[in-house]
């Protein structure tokens, strides 16, 4: 309805909502008590109901596509004289069917400042960005080439010119390839390569599908069951996928993903209670709008809480009822009218004339669907959760290593240089415990780093490096540890000490005490995981200044300067050469433990799963029992 001026009213009498398999929509609307039928939809599919095609029609709509712009198809036809029962009767196909060309709507969609430098980082980051989308597969292939998902040149598959089969053409159509599913591997190498959803029905016919998919990097006009079987065949084929969706159509997908993530396309609201003000052009009455508004969502609210949607409809009763409340005893009325508005839409929203139509979006269905929820459309989210994720998957695997070796050595201690009388006093016990749990509570403390490396950490505990780190360092734990006590013994009177007898303070049990605190920091040292994932340690402050404490009151017993805390510890004093020679060997101990460390981090880096070998394999079962 126009605001002023000339023009004449147009009632919208029936709706036939956007289906994404049928990729078009359409109204009848009555002007003046004459009936027309508008359509829209992607022009390929409008292409075959119009009546006269321009000779222009495919050039002009491809070339807008090329530069990565929305094209729709607009159309319209006359109905015969009829009623209002009658228009609203009318079958779909007879709407949309004999239509004469009216234009095209071409929308110009900016991509989103972020979201080429977070696709970036994620493909310099040894992961594989694929897109799934609803657009045409010319505005797909060069949205996906500004954000670095296409790098290579695109090859579409569609039906060949011939009529028989399909083949791969470029977007200029300068180059064609007969498509066969033995060669899609080969061709992914030198082309990244696209599908639309009309494609999908020969794969399955052709048991294709685990050949083809996996190695296409754009998905075009594709249904919400295509999109979940895409990600199922990822899944089929051993890739972990992570999965950003912002609608009802990307719930099944979502679901299938190792990790989704929903995108909320509203912009965060500034103003709480007053936004419906805004219409307001007088500030003083903003906020006697807004607690009238506050009313009539309250009122909506409470009547429509039924089913889960009393919140959304609140919204939507607070936006409309903030313009009609100029008194105070037609808050119920004017609630009331728009309780009827809201339900009589809802309704019609809800009648699904096709059961293949996709559902009709409701607020909330995304978010249900995963475990992530951004509050922004933007993905840059993905990269907080994959850096988070590889920090704490680095983070549990030293915190193992480091467990094991201090369980190792402390079962050493406990067992077999018990039997020959060493022990730990009490006092020493304490400050050993309480540097353990320091070094715990703050290597904890390390954040992520702000960039994503190309780097991948270990996926699990039990695998080579770790077990080969485990086994090299104790070794050489134990090999200093015995050596230091041997060495100590030489320098004591030969005297028998009963395993059972209380601690007592000499040169063997000084000697373990100090080795077992050189370990303890060698140990957290050697094994903390920084660069590329976490802080370093000189980054990581509070661990930092928990070694170099430990490094200190090491080189403080050791050096017997202070000699009042040494005889609180219950430690004597060492021989020169013997405190010499350990605080050589504490030093050889580090440098192998570090090298060691080094050394197996080179060998055995972490490594993107190897899917093609069971993609392959997949494949191969499937055609068997095809075949059976």
């Amino acid at each position: 309805m126009p605001k002023r001026g000339g023009g004449s009213a147009v009632q919208i009498i029936q709706r036939h909502h956007f289906a994404s398999h049928l990729k078009r929509m359409a109204v009848v609307v009555r002007i003046e008590e004459e009936f027309f039928a508008f359509v829209k939809g992607a022009p390929e599919t409008i292409e075959h109901r119009l009546t006269d095609i321009p000779s222009s029609y495919v050039e002009t709509y491809k070339k807008y596509t090329r530069q990565g712009s929305r094209v729709l198809a607009l159309a319209f036809k006359s109905l015969p004289d009829m009623t209002v029962s009658e228009a609203r009767s009318l079958d779909r196909d007879l709407v949309e069917n004999g239509l004469t060309f009216a234009g095209f709507a071409v929308f110009n969609c900016p991509i989103r400042p972020d979201s080429a430098a977070v696709l970036s980082e994620l493909k310099g980051s040894s992961h594989d960005l694929v897109m799934i989308t609803g657009d045409q597969a010319l505005t797909a292939c060069h949205v996906a080439s500004q954000v670095h998902i296409v790098s290579k040149p695109a090859l579409i598959l569609g039906p060949a010119t011939n009529g028989q089969g399909y083949e791969w053409i470029s977007p200029d159509e300068k180059e064609r390839i007969h498509f066969s599913e033995k060669e899609v591997e080969a061709l992914s190498e030198t082309h990244d390569l696209c599908i639309g959803g009309d494609c999908f029905e020969m794969l399955q016919q052709t048991n294709a599908v685990l050949r083809v998919i996996p190695y296409v990097k754009v998905f075009a006009r594709v249904a919400p069951e295509q999109k979940e079987l895409i990600m199922t065949t990822f899944k089929t084929v051993g890739r972990g996928t992570l999965m950003c969706g912002d609608g009802t159509n990307d719930v099944g997908a979502l679901k299938q993903a190792h990790v989704g993530v929903a995108l909320l396309n509203a912009v965060p609201p500034t103003q709480t209670g007053n936004s419906s003000s805004e219409a307001s052009k007088d500030e003083s009455t903003k906020s006697g709008k807004s607690k009238k508004s506050k009313l009539a969502s309250e009122a909506a609210g409470k009547s429509y809480s039924h089913g889960g949607e009393g919140s959304s409809k609140g919204k939507v009763a607070t936006r409309s009822d903030s313009t009609n409340q100029s008194a105070a005893n037609r808050h119920l009325t004017a609630a009331e009218m728009q309780r009827q508005k809201l339900k009589k839409l809802m309704d019609e929203l809800n009648e699904e004339g096709d059961s293949r139509a996709a559902p009709v979006v409701k607020l909330g269905d995304a978010s249900m669907a995963s475990p992530f929820t951004a509050k922004h459309a933007s993905v840059s989210p993905t990269t907080d959760i994959i850096r988070q994720g590889r920090s704490t998957l680095v983070t549990t695997l030293q915190m193992f290593k480091i467990l094991g070796l201090n369980c190792l050595a402390t079962a050493y201690v406990l067992s077999v240089m018990n039997l020959d009388g060493v022990k730990l006093g009490d006092i020493q016990a304490t400050i050993s415990g309480v540097f353990t749990a320091a070094f715990f509570l703050f290597i904890s403390h390390a954040r992520p780093l702000p960039t994503l490396s190309a780097a991948r950490p270990h996926p699990n505990v039990f695998c080579s490096y770790v077990l080969l780190s485990l086994l090299g360092q104790f070794a050489i734990h134990l090999f200093f540890l015995i050596s230091s006590v041997k060495e100590a013994e030489k320098y004591m009177p030969d005297e028998c000490i009963e395993p059972d007898s209380d601690f007592h303070p000499n040169l063997v049990n000084t000697v373990s005490y100090m080795v077992s605190m050189m370990l303890q920091v060698a140990t957290f040292a050697v094994n903390y995981m920084g660069h590329p994932f976490n802080q370093s340690i000189p980054e990581n402050k509070p661990f930092l200044y928990a070694l170099l404490a430990a490094v200190g009151f090491f080189t403080v017993i050791t050096s017997d300067l202070l000699r009042d805390l040494n005889d609180s510890l219950k430690l004597v004093p060492l021989p020169v050469e013997l405190r010499n020679k350990l605080i050589v060997w504490a030093f050889i101990m580090f440098i192998s433990c570090y090298s060691w460390e080094r050394l197996l981090r080179l060998a055995f880096p972490g490594r993107i799963p190897a899917w093609k070998k069971r993609q392959r394999t997949a494949a191969a079962n499937l055609a068997k029992k095809k075949r059976i």
